[in-house]
């Protein structure tokens, strides 16, 4: 391999200078509220730091060829989000089968309870919508979904939540 091929490999592999400023401002202005996003979908603080820092390091790898960063980013938190729960109701399963129920603790704050109750499409919906201020069509772009799809979720997580919490 001579030295031009090696250089297009690691230029292409690594962002630039600039791409590396642009990042970081990126990522500056956008973790927090994905980690509080994700948060609500999750009901887990931790979780929800791994699961946006995953996504970011995704993004840092492809920085240069992503078009559109903020949808970028939000696509991978939500598939990062669906990732863990599906992973989650395994490992419910699982211990379902080797602990009795009834060693199962509450979770203290009453909305992450509704909220981890809620089909994950009707929850993201929720937090997309009253979270995060995104709007039917946006919400339906990150979940990959026509926009009227996105009403009756709502409608429907927004029935669940008052009766439960009532």
């Amino acid at each position: 391999m001579d030295d031009r091929s090696s250089e297009k490999l690691s230029s292409s592999s690594e962002p630039d200078a600039t791409d590396a400023s642009d990042f970081t401002a990126f990522y500056r202005r956008e973790h927090e509220l994905q980690v509080r996003r994700a948060a609500l979908m999750l009901g887990s603080g931790e979780v929800a730091h791994d699961v946006v820092h995953e996504a970011m390091t995704s993004m840092y790898k492809r920085w240069s060829t992503i078009d559109a960063p903020g949808a970028y980013l939000n696509r991978a938190v939500l598939n990062g989000c669906r990732a863990v729960g599906r992973t989650r109701v395994a490992d419910q399963r699982m211990q379902l089968r080797i602990r009795p129920v009834e060693d199962d603790v509450p979770p203290d704050d009453v909305l992450f309870d509704v909220l981890a109750r809620l089909p994950f499409n009707q929850r993201a919906a929720i937090v997309m919508r009253y979270f995060a201020g995104m709007t039917e069509n946006e919400i339906a772009d990150a979940l990959g979904t026509r926009p009227g799809s996105i009403g009756p979720w709502i409608h429907r997580a927004l029935t669940t939540m008052r009766r439960e919490l009532s």
